[in-house]
Parts: C-alpha cells; structure tokens; sequence
C-alpha cells in the first residue's frame, strides 16, 4: 500500500512546459527531428528525456514500458502525465 502511495506522490511531481507538451506530441506522431530542431527545443526535450528516465527509476518501471508501450520511454511516461492531470 506504500508502494501505492509513493508512486502516486512521484506522479504528482512531473511537470511539464507548453514547450515540452508540443515536443512529445511531435516525438509521439514521429515529427521531431533533433537535428533540426532549435537549441532551445533540443534543451526542452532533452529534458523531458531527463525527467522520464528519473520517473522510470524511482518507479523501476522498464517493464512497463517495455511491455506496455512498445519500449518507448516518451510514449509511458506521457501517458503518467496525462494520468495525472486527469487527477
């Protein structure tokens, strides 16, 4: 039950810039090119990049990720954060 608790509390935590929403959708919808993206973007997505690996580590959550969303980090951690948001 904890685990439960602790897990919702790190979910509560992830937040994101209107810059950083836009980027994952592109990264979603297969868009996002770093090459030609801005510096800007590229700091902004790099660190959504950051944020989703640290979630992934407290919640040790590969596994789902893995198994739930064709190995694609973005694409789990951006469901967490729409999970929250409906909260």
């Amino acid at each position: 039950m904890q685990e439960d608790a602790k897990k919702q509390n790190i979910m509560a935590k992830i937040e994101l810039t209107e810059l950083q929403k836009a980027l994952i959708q592109k990264q979603l919808n297969e868009q996002y090119d770093p090459f030609m993206a801005s510096e800007e973007e590229q700091v902004a997505f790099n660190d959504v990049i950051d944020k989703a690996e640290a979630l992934s580590d407290e919640l040790d959550a590969v596994d789902d990720y893995v198994d739930n969303y064709d190995g694609d980090m973005i694409k789990w951690f951006w469901a967490k954060y729409q999970e929250q948001e409906k909260q």
